[in-house]
């Protein structure tokens, strides 16, 4: 239509009076209508002496009805959690809001209780001081790539910086869900890299568990903790039970129940697991180990309660226990010159959870991969990816010559 004197033209973006439409049963200042400028409804609410407006993306007025109403709930929602209504609203404040709504699936025992402190630390070390000047809806490609780009100079791994960027994925998820954007912005791709830690050998796990002894022998002191029979008790423990060595660190007496019927072992239930907490059976010899070690608490004064810890029990901050635990186990690995594979990977504390997984591979019977990863609290697929990584045929040479019976080798060796 040609502008006249009596009717200028008026901005695509400008409400068609015509379409202007209330919602019944709602607010009178809860409206939807059509612009030039976009086939699709749009709706908007006055509150907090602004105007917020967003496009139903509908060309449906019933399903743009629907969007409407659920705007506006999503606003008094909003407005009744005291969460300020902004047009640009930051990163920055996106993100904290995403950490309380996880505190709040945290109580209600939906999420991991570590879940936040992870994101913590990610934000406050890497994501934040990059992205805190921007507003969420101008953040791009670009941005996230330029991200990745400092991530990679400091030579963090692909494993790391992908959990970066599923956390900054999150905060636009949350975003999105707040009507504070209307897209996510795509990722860069990175290509992941599996670095398995390494395990010890038959031999490797005989030379640690001996120079552990020498150590003791010689009142070994590491950081003001003279090294005791409670190291070498917590190397063959993790070895015999396929236990994290955060499983570990919060394991109490209570967790762990004695079972010596026709098969003898540990059945053990921890409070609070890295994946599914389901109960873990130990290896046999991992008995009288146990057995073995309250007694050292007894001899030693240290407290052995079904509610003490079972590992480093005098040490209450369990940070600090599972820094010394680190912290004795290096010493042990430098003296026997075993802190570094042969192929070259660190060994830590965890090397002993792949050690008892291989031990197991290499040096068991007929056990199926399901049946050990359901009880080391893993999955088949990461047991192929990094625990079994080392596992070569020759290591099974035996087992994979093996044959049903006596007439079937003699049909293959015709």
């Amino acid at each position: 239509m040609e502008p006249t004197q009596n009717s200028p033209l008026k901005h695509r973006s400008v409400p068609i009076k015509e379409t202007m439409s209330e919602v019944i049963g709602f607010p009178k200042k809860l409206v939807i209508f059509k612009i030039a400028a976009s086939p699709f409804w749009q709706c908007r609410y006055f509150t907090q002496n602004r105007i917020l407006k967003r496009s139903t993306k509908t060309d449906n007025k019933n399903e743009a009805i629907k969007f409407a109403k659920k705007f506006y709930e999503d606003i008094l929602l909003r407005e009744r959690n005291l969460l300020p209504l902004v047009s640009n609203p930051t990163f920055e404040k996106c993100a904290y809001a995403l950490l309380e709504e996880q505190e709040q699936l945290i109580k209600r025992g939906e999420r991991n209780e570590l879940l936040n402190k992870h994101d913590k630390q990610k934000l406050q070390k890497d994501i934040l001081p990059f992205f805190r000047s921007f507003d969420i809806k101008n953040v791009t490609y670009k941005n996230l790539n330029d991200f990745v780009a400092t991530l990679s100079a400091r030579n963090l791994r692909p494993s790391s910086i992908k959990n970066h960027l599923n956390l900054i994925h999150k905060i636009f998820m949350y975003a999105l869900r707040e009507n504070l954007i209307d897209k996510v912005p795509p990722a860069p791709k990175i290509k992941m890299i599996d670095f398995p830690r390494a395990w010890l050998s038959r031999h490797e796990y005989s030379l640690l568990k001996q120079t552990t002894k020498e150590l003791i022998k010689q009142n070994t002191i590491v950081r003001y903790h003279q090294l005791t029979n409670e190291l070498l008790y917590l190397i063959t423990f993790i070895v015999n039970t396929f236990l994290r060595p955060s499983d570990i660190k919060h394991l109490r007496h209570r967790n762990i129940q004695i079972i010596e019927s026709e098969n003898r072992f540990l059945r053990i239930q921890t409070e609070r697991s890295k994946t599914n907490n389901s109960p873990t059976v130990s290896m046999p010899d991992a008995v009288p180990l146990y057995k073995d070690l309250i007694e050292f608490q007894k001899n030693n004064g240290k407290p052995h309660s079904k509610d003490d810890y079972v590992f480093f029990p005098n040490l209450k901050n369990r940070d600090f226990a599972m820094q010394t635990m680190r912290r004795q186990f290096d010493v042990v690995l430098n003296a026997c010159e075993l802190k570094t594979a042969p192929s070259g990977e660190p060994r830590t504390l965890y090397s002993l959870r792949h050690t008892a997984i291989m031990f197991r591979l290499t040096l068991g019977g007929n056990i199926d991969l399901l049946t050990l990863a359901r009880n080391a609290r893993t999955s088949v697929q990461m047991i192929e990816r990094f625990y079994a990584r080392p596992l070569q045929a020759e290591m099974n040479v035996e087992q994979l010559q093996s044959m049903r019976v006596r007439k079937t080798r003699q049909i293959v060796a015709e």
